[in-house]
């Protein structure tokens, strides 16, 4: 794991002036959104599209799979662009739009009040921090971080784990999300309010809508058989790709992990996020574009954590100025050269934390 000496030496002033150094003007902002909402209708319409091809359409088995794929594409856009963006309050300047937005996760199955309690609270506040941030509690089926048990299944997981990755959706759907409600909390971390009959409602619902959208209507012009095959399939395949985007930022033998004495907070917080989060670059100028529009802020994950209330379309502009910044301090930016690279090192992370300690 990389270190970083001259992090915690840094006064609340160099942290401020950092952050600040890296702040998109007003202007930015405003161009920066309108490409954002430009982007939401497309794939707005690339999903309307595809499941319209896939589902009513009378078309080839060929074109079936391929509007499948594109589907695949479209709801993992919507998760990484929309759906992300919305539940920070950053994919528009009014809160309400932000909630309809953030809503679109509960089409895809999760419930978007709990998600930005698990993700907002628990993992941007305590990134890395064994015991806070549910991002990196697989438990039993994974070890992500030296202070986590180890069990001997643990050997296994960098198999393993890429078959499991794909279940994140369903997951959401059928289980996480009932449990943390019956609990209160995510794991020992409690709500800072009981949910509402109104929370409870409203994800019930967006249960209901998904099942709907993706279950009922699709039996009304296909046999069951070929639905939960299709269903299955796209799940599958959509929560491995979200599930292996999350990890790469922060589970790889680039990134710390901490116990939760760690100082994170005040002028410990930027050092704390320097520490614990890897950007995801591409060699490519192509390659870089088609990254970042289906990861959204996804592969800009250092600037996210340290400014996670701007647009993911302003990332790439923001990243210019926090490099120059931190390369007049020697301060070191986390990043992957490439998303081979990342997947490979959170493969060798995988590994490594499956060996007996």
């Amino acid at each position: 794991m990389q270190t970083i000496e001259a992090l915690p030496e840094q006064s609340i002033d160099d942290q401020w002036s950092l952050t600040e150094a890296m702040r998109p003007s007003p202007r930015e902002l405003v161009v920066a959104r309108r490409y954002l909402h430009l982007k939401a209708v497309v794939i707005g319409m690339l999903a309307v599209g595809s499941y319209w091809s896939l589902v009513v359409a009378h078309s080839s088995v060929v074109e079936k799979v391929l509007s499948a794929v594109v589907l695949v594409v479209a709801l993992t856009a919507a998760a990484t662009s929309v759906f992300h963006d919305a539940n920070h309050a950053s994919f528009s300047t009014s809160r309400a739009v932000n909630h309809l937005a953030g809503y679109t996760g509960d089409l895809l199955g999760a419930s978007s009040w709990i998600w930005r309690f698990k993700h907002n609270n628990l993992h941007h506040g305590n990134t890395n921090v064994v015991g806070f941030d549910a991002d990196i509690d697989q438990a039993p089926f994974a070890r992500l971080a030296p202070d986590q048990p180890w069990h001997p299944w643990h050997r296994y997981q960098h198999l393993y784990m890429w078959v499991l990755y794909g279940f994140l959706t369903l997951q959401w759907f059928l289980i996480s999300d009932w449990v943390d409600l019956a609990n209160h909390g995510v794991s020992r971390q409690r709500f800072p309010r009981r949910p509402r009959r109104r929370d409870v409602a409203m994800l019930a619902l967006g249960k209901m809508i998904h099942i709907g959208w993706a279950v009922a209507i699709p039996l009304m012009y296909h046999r069951w058989w070929v639905v939960l095959t299709f269903y299955l399939a796209i799940s599958w395949t959509v929560g491995l790709l979200l599930a292996t985007m999350f990890q790469l930022a922060h589970c790889a033998e680039l990134a710390e992990f901490f116990s939760p004495d760690v100082p994170r907070r005040g002028s410990d917080f930027v050092a704390h996020q320097l520490r614990t989060t890897a950007d995801v670059h591409c060699r490519t100028r192509i390659g870089r574009r088609v990254l970042h529009w289906l990861m959204g802020g996804l592969d800009f994950q250092v600037e996210h954590h340290l400014a996670p209330r701007l647009p993911h379309t302003v990332y790439p502009l923001v990243a210019k100025r926090l490099s120059h910044v931190c390369d007049e301090r020697r301060l070191v930016v986390l990043s992957h050269a490439s998303p081979w690279q990342a997947v490979r090192s959170h493969a060798r992370w995988l590994k490594l934390m499956g060996s007996r300690p």
